[in-house]
């Protein structure tokens, strides 16, 4: 059965002149021969939307026609499957989806007559009693049942504290998270009697005690109404401090989901144990409170292989927006994330390009700087710093051919202080002088001060080639560019970063390049002078200098 690409655009708003505006992206792939239903389920799903709490409205735009066309039936789902087979360019016809929150029941807020859609019924306030509720069906208005209800008509909220005979909850999912919060909050255990899609039992973990617990659905749709609760406790007191079964990971995970909101906070297995004994006075293992935050990561960010799907849609975005591509990644599906930069006339750093790659091997980086190469060319007096690593070496070599590559200056001399440490205390303030020496006659003196500690030291750097690293032997002129700092500035930036999955973490980086750029381009507009701000001062600095020296 032949699949469609479909450019979702949603969180957005329809403006005056009929155009979608201000929205966030995703894309699906669609069937030819489904239905509208089974469209409704892709976006939900892809959108993680809770269609028991809200709807969705599916339009798109039609050339030459202000008003969006709605998808609200199959013979609509039809015609707009035909209109993309006809024009099946992954942009063209993208559906904006407008999420809306179902109107929620709640006692204080309904008037007589008052009529509320839930799923397949409609439920009307009776105006005989406070407290009843007549389920009529959608369709035929038949009358299937009526039931009492206490307080609250539905109850659609996990904190709920109060459990009593008589409430409803608007599905059984909702009652089992309420029904372990109450155990945890009162400290008692249960276990569960029976349970299917109708009905929900619940006994004491005693079975010397009389604590019961009995919920079924509501004439079989999702509504659960509690029909008979004993919550007089006569087992023994040890059968309630045990371990507290009712903690279990889910319940974990929807209480610390707040707290791993911001990736770059530390919240660490540990950390939960501590809170969870604080909050909730249960002590949990290690390995509960780790499962607990990957179910919460995997509900904020969606599982990690899940990320990689994102990506084509994430890219046509890129591509069409941004001219770019672009430190190891953290999450199970490990990488590598490589990205080229530069200063700016200020002194900033400017990112050129980045991307992810398998590892860092030959391929992966003759990949990156073929790239590279096509979108940023070769230009008058350009070179490559970077470390010494081997691949790439050999993939500015093979790409870029007679382009000067140098290597970073503290690269260089991490590896003279591992392979001579006898030696290095003495060495480093003149290797770093030798570096950035200007003149001959400075480098010469320095290289002998450097032979008179350690010969071995000088046939090194004779071999890694002077022009690799000294200022004065360099093709071009490299100016501060005399170590890869710019680099690792980035890299140690994204530390945290790198543990989101792979959209996430693209996302990450590309706004945070944006508001890089967006605070340098703010700077440089409010520059009156020829120098950025940092030269400038440096400039001035060397002038008061220079006004007290005398020529000898």
């Amino acid at each position: 059965m032949a699949s469609l690409t479909v450019l979702l655009r949603h969180s957005g708003k329809w403006n005056d002149e009929g155009n979608y505006i201000d929205f966030s992206i995703e894309g699906i792939l669609i069937k030819e021969y489904a239905s509208f239903n089974d469209l409704v389920c892709s976006i939900s799903n892809q959108l993680g939307i809770d269609l028991s709490t809200n709807t969705i409205k599916i339009q798109y735009n039609v050339e030459g026609n202000r008003t969006p066309m709605e998808i609200h039936n199959d013979m609509g789902y039809r015609v707009y499957v035909k209109l993309k087979k006809e024009n099946r360019e992954f942009g063209m016809y993208p559906l904006c989806i407008t999420t809306m929150e179902k109107e929620l029941i709640s006692g204080d807020g309904l008037n007589q007559g008052d009529i509320v859609q839930i799923d397949e019924a409609v439920q009307m306030y009776d105006s005989d009693t406070d407290y009843t509720l007549a389920i009529e069906l959608a369709n035929s208005g038949e009358a299937i049942g009526v039931f009492e209800l206490h307080k609250d008509l539905i109850i659609s909220k996990t904190n709920q504290k109060e459990v009593m005979a008589g409430q409803v909850y608007k599905d059984k999912a909702t009652l089992k998270e309420v029904m372990k919060n109450y155990a945890i909050a009162q400290r008692f255990q249960f276990r569960v009697d029976r349970s299917n899609a109708v009905s929900y039992a619940l006994i004491c973990i005693s079975e010397d005690c009389d604590w019961r617990f009995k919920a079924s659905s509501i004439n079989k749709s999702e509504l659960f109404k509690v029909r008979e609760f004993n919550d007089n406790h006569t087992c023994p007191l040890k059968d309630k401090v045990y371990e507290q079964r009712q903690a279990s990971s889910s319940l974990i995970s929807g209480i610390i989901r707040t707290k791993l909101t911001n990736h770059k906070r530390k919240y660490t297995p540990r950390d939960i144990i501590d809170d969870v004994k604080s909050d909730l006075g249960v002590d949990v293992s290690y390995m509960l409170a780790w499962r607990a935050k990957e179910k919460a990561m995997n509900f904020l960010r969606g599982e990690l292989t899940d990320s990689y799907k994102k990506l084509p849609v994430y890219l046509y975005t890129m591509d069409k927006t941004y001219p770019v591509d672009g430190s190891h990644l953290k999450s199970y599906y490990t990488g590598a994330f490589v990205s080229a930069s530069t200063l700016d006339g200020a002194g900033h750093i400017l990112p050129l390009a980045y991307g992810v790659i398998d590892s860092e091997n030959d391929a992966a980086w003759t990949w990156f700087f073929e790239q590279f190469k096509i979108a940023y060319g070769v230009r008058e007096n350009m070179c490559i710093a970077s470390d010494r690593n081997e691949s790439i070496i050999k993939s500015v070599l093979r790409v870029y051919l007679d382009l000067p590559h140098c290597v970073c200056i503290w690269n260089l001399w991490n590896n003279i202080y591992k392979k001579f440490k006898k030696s290095h205390a003495k060495l480093s303030e003149i290797y770093f002088s030798m570096a950035k020496a200007y003149t001959q006659t400075k480098f010469d003196s320095l290289m002998e001060k450097v032979e008179k500690v350690d010969i071995r030291v000088k046939e090194y750097l004779e071999l890694a080639g002077y022009e690799k690293w000294a200022r004065l032997y360099a093709p071009v002129n490299r100016g501060w560019t005399m170590t890869s700092n710019i680099a690792e500035s980035i890299n140690a930036t994204l530390v945290s970063a790198r543990e989101l999955p792979i959209y996430d973490f693209l996302e990450e980086v590309r706004k945070m390049f944006g508001r890089w750029n967006c605070s340098n381009r703010k700077e440089a507009t409010q520059t009156y002078k020829t120098l950025g701000k940092k030269y400038q001062k440096m400039l001035e600095l060397n002038e008061t200098m220079c006004s007290r020296m005398t020529v000898s």
